[in-house]
């Protein structure tokens, strides 16, 4: 510690003070630091995170060169640990203390394994001296502290499990301020002097607080994630092959740069030539990115390598050895800049060239190209058989690069091909091939209702566009269905409701001895097992139990895609299919409210002609049809009801950037195509359309994680703010009474098995809503989160809450983020109007609930607070909260 620092000076003269001796480093720069250390033997060892960085790459190296493959290296390393803590720093440390700066959990382990004794942290500054000891406050000299808000970066005093925010404080050590400097001095101090750090903390209870960040070590991407780029530096500093490494970023760009110095053995491996090491420092970012779970914003594209160490004397180091970090961007400012435009330039230049002339390369390499231009990914983690999700891509940018295949190609390829879980690379590539050699005519949106349509129409649906003359010619002569169901086809299986409809036709299966066959996305049969195994492995062991039991003779798992050729089977597999299956229950939807209908037509509209192919062939088989409420959103409220015909109640669709119009087209579509069955040949069909599915009551952990109400319960227990309503205010600024519509789907899964099987003729629709006018809100259930427990503060304003919602759920750690609210946070805008009863008639359904005595109260039951609840419950399960 430099004599500038209050640390250094307290332990210079603690030391005197006690009869002891202070050593200095012969060198300034710290270059003999190592030598000093073993002739002094010190007694107490106070440093900064950055020596103890020093040593834990010595003791490394050391390592390194003492073990040989095949040995213990755990061994080898306690071994090396025993030896340095005598050659190193002498054996004779009693006590030892970090401080200045956060120090990682897993250096802090390392050094009281090398140490053999407790390490204490410190945290304080020269402005205000020693606040916290291990977490602690100190009283005195402490007089009192409180934490900030701080709603750019998202931490709260409302925060849970914790209060978090900017620790200000009040000690009798305060400095009175910066010499000449009293811009600087009105930024730390407040009217009433408050003292303010820079430093976000967690307040685990009174007195006991742990750093979070450095309020401006934050920075957000061009694409709003957060980044803490000392927290990047710690955790990239720690692997053995980097010395040094200043994180750089830009909020006009979506990823992040580097400045790395390499330690000096990493340099003598590659013969001191700083181009060579750029490759193995490339891999110490990604393994230690990989062990660390680290999001792929999180690490740099690219970096500068820097033989020269960052140092007091250059200026890139501050007195406490910390980065100098405006002198760092003063220095390397101009360069990494220029590297983010070559870079920029770069990416531009293949795709440029993919485009032009990547048709006539091999496709495998020109899909992996564009896939790796376009997200950024180094050319090291692209190889065939990764997935493009892998590569950080989402439904979103899957529909970017399906758009820049096109203009390769020349043809579609849909985003469920790009995202599905049998896709890699070579699979999209092998999709690609396919289509180029004719060997597929698949209908695809263009050819249905022409390229670049904002209105489609029911009569573009006709079924000789999707089904083969000979199966249409054959339909009507065919045998009718058989009596009785041993035989199901189900699709969407790992889906929310598919796997409680999975359950339901095993336990009907298991009474007649039947055999119920999933249809899975998988690369084969087995992968595509393993996927339902764990859909059904939620830590709860009854329902696994009750899932093997029922699977060990009754389930059949084929690995296929209800929207490809075939259903993606082989021949005689299908044939099988043909020949064997009794009924078709139909869940499965390739479920996103972003994508448009074009990008959803062909799992969704497409994938029902396929399975409307398998009703049609051999013998007629009903078919149950799960679709959505949303179909309803451009129908008159008056003509949306239950026996109503979709091709005349909707004959037209606009196509539009509202909320979820793609899927509702897309299942619009299915729903015209089964009417143009049952006209051709009587084919019997039951059609669901759903609104919001809700968890169960009897399943731990059975959640739909990327559904919007899962999104935004664990939203507002996770940022523990709620707003006073979430519907209009009455003229007095009161709550309205509301309704929200929702039905557990254990319930649901009920009723469509019930109702559908006895759909052995004709064509029922039923409108699966709760249809009460009983005031249960959404309001409603932060009501009874709050009940129960759940520390959820209710804001006032509107529109206050959604500024710090947004802030906060954006300041979530990376997993909770991604399972929030925030993709879909869009919608909540503004207040809804309050709704009481269902937005269209369930009479037709509830009629047919009470007349088979469906669920435990034989109607459609109310929303409780058991199901509201349960959430919580299951999010902890699932380690989401």
């Amino acid at each position: 510690m430099p004599i500038s620092h209050i640390m250094g000076r307290q332990i210079l003269y603690s030391t005197l003070g006690s009869g002891g001796t202070a050593y200095f480093t012969a060198r300034s720069d710290l270059s003999t630091l190592l030598d000093d250390l073993a002739l002094v033997r010190p007694t107490k060892l106070d440093f900064v995170p950055r020596i103890w960085e020093m040593l834990f790459q010595e003791v490394q190296s050391a390592v390194d060169h003492r073990w040989i493959e095949g040995d213990d290296r755990a061994a080898v390393e306690r071994q090396v640990m025993a030896e340095q803590r005598e050659r190193l720093i002498g054996g004779r440390h009693f006590s030892a203390l970090t401080g200045s700066a956060p120090i990682s959990p897993e250096l802090f382990t390392w050094v009281e394994e090398f140490l053999d004794i407790p390490l204490t942290e410190v945290y304080g500054s020269t402005e205000d001296g020693i606040i916290f000891v291990n977490g602690r406050v100190q009283r005195p000299p402490v007089i009192d502290y409180k934490l900030v808000d701080v709603p750019s970066l998202g931490y709260f005093a409302s925060d849970r499990p914790y209060p978090r925010g900017e620790l200000v404080v009040k000690t009798p050590n305060l400095i009175p301020g910066y010499y000449k400097r009293p811009d600087v001095t009105a930024e730390l101090f407040d009217a009433d002097g408050w003292y303010y750090t820079g430093d976000v903390m967690a307040e685990t209870a009174p007195d006991q607080l742990v750093y979070v960040d450095r309020r401006n070590n934050v920075l957000k991407l061009s694409q709003g994630e957060f980044v803490t780029v000392s927290k990047l530096e710690a955790v990239y500093g720690g692997h053995p092959d980097i010395r040094q490494i200043f994180v750089y970023g830009n909020s006009a760009r979506s990823y992040l740069l580097a400045v790395i110095v390499p330690t000096d053995d990493a340099l003598a491996r590659v013969g001191g030539d700083s181009a060579a090491a750029k490759p193995l420092l490339s891999e110490a970012l990604q393994s230690i990115a990989r062990d660390a779970g680290l999001q792929s914003y999180e690490i740099p594209r690219d970096f500068i390598v820097e033989t020269t160490p960052f140092t007091l004397e250059n200026g890139l180091l501050t007195g406490i050895r910390k980065l100098a970090r405006p002198k760092l961007k003063e220095h390397y400012g101009p360069a990494l800049e220029q590297l983010y435009a070559d870079l920029a330039e770069g990416q531009a230049d293949v795709l440029r060239a993919l485009r032009k002339d990547g048709a006539n390369r091999p496709t495998l390499e020109t899909v992996s190209r564009a896939a790796g231009a376009l997200l950024g990914a180094a050319a090291g983690d692209v190889a065939p058989g990764v997935a493009f999700t892998d590569l950080g891509g989402d439904s979103l940018s899957a529909l970017t690069f399906a758009n820049l295949l096109y203009d390769i190609f020349g043809l579609d390829v849909p985003v469920g091909v790009i995202v599905s879980p049998a896709s890699d690379l070579a699979a999209i590539a092998a999709y690609v091939d396919a289509q180029r050699a004719g060997g597929s005519k698949r209908p695809t949106f263009d050819a249905v209702h022409g390229r670049g349509a904002t209105e489609v129409h029911a009569g573009d649906l006709t079924l000789d566009k999707f089904l083969d003359e000979a199966t249409l010619a054959a339909a009507s002569t065919l045998p009718g269905p058989r009596r009785e169901v041993r035989t199901v086809l189900l699709t969407g299986a790992t889906g929310f409701l598919g796997r409680y409809l999975a359950l339901q036709w095993l336990e009907r299966m298991h009474l007649v001895d039947g055999k119920v066959i999933l249809l899975v996305r998988a690369k084969d049969d087995e992968a595509a097992r393993q996927r339902v195994d764990a859909t059904f492995d939620s830590g709860d062991p009854n329902l696994l139990e009750h899932y093997r039991a029922l699977a060990a003779d009754h389930l059949d798992v084929i690995a296929g895609d209800k929207g490809e050729a075939n259903l993606g089977l082989d021949d005689a597999t299908w044939r099988r299919l043909t020949e064997t299956v009794d009924l078709i229950v139909d869940p499965a939807a390739l479920v996103n409210h972003v994508l448009p209908y074009s990008e959803l037509f062909g799992p969704n509209v497409v994938g029902t002609a396929e399975l409307i192919r398998v009703a049609l062939t051999n013998r007629i088989k009903p078919y149950i049809y799960v679709s959505t409420i949303g179909v309803g959103d451009q129908i008159a409220p008056g003509e949306f009801v239950e026996d109503a015909d979709i091709r005349q109640i909707s004959p037209t669709r606009k196509i539009n950037d509202d909320y979820a119009n793609g899927y509702g087209n897309s299942k619009w579509g299915g729903e015209v195509l089964l009417r143009e069955a049952h006209d051709l040949c009587g084919l019997p069909a039951a059609v669901f359309r759903c609104d919001m599915i809700l968890a169960d009551t009897t399943y731990a952990g059975q959640l739909n994680v990327p559904d919007m109400f899962t999104r935004m319960m664990l939203s507002l227990m996770a940022t523990g703010i709620a707003p006073h309503s979430f519907y209009e205010l009455d003229a007095d600024g009161n709550r309205q009474r509301a309704h929200y519509d929702g039905l557990p789907v254990e319930f649901i899964a009920e009723a469509i098995s019930t109702l559908g099987v006895n759909t052995v003729v004709g064509y029922e629709t039923y409108h699966v809503m709760n249809p009460y006018d009983d005031g249960i809100s959404m309001d409603t259930y932060v009501d009874w989160l709050i009940e129960a427990g759940h520390p959820i503060t209710r804001v006032p304003e509107y529109t206050d809450w959604l500024a710090r919602f947004e802030t906060a759920l954006r300041g979530l750690p990376d997993r909770q983020r991604q399972a929030s609210l925030l993709p879909l946070l869009h919608n909540y805008r503004k207040p809804q109007p309050p709704i009481n009863g269902s937005i269209a008639p369930t009479d037709h359904f509830r009629a047919a609930v009470q007349d088979n005595k469906i669920g435990p109260d034989k109607d459609i039951p109310h929303v409780t607070a058991e199901v509201i609840v349960k959430y919580a419950t299951d999010l902890k399960l699932l380690g989401l909260l």
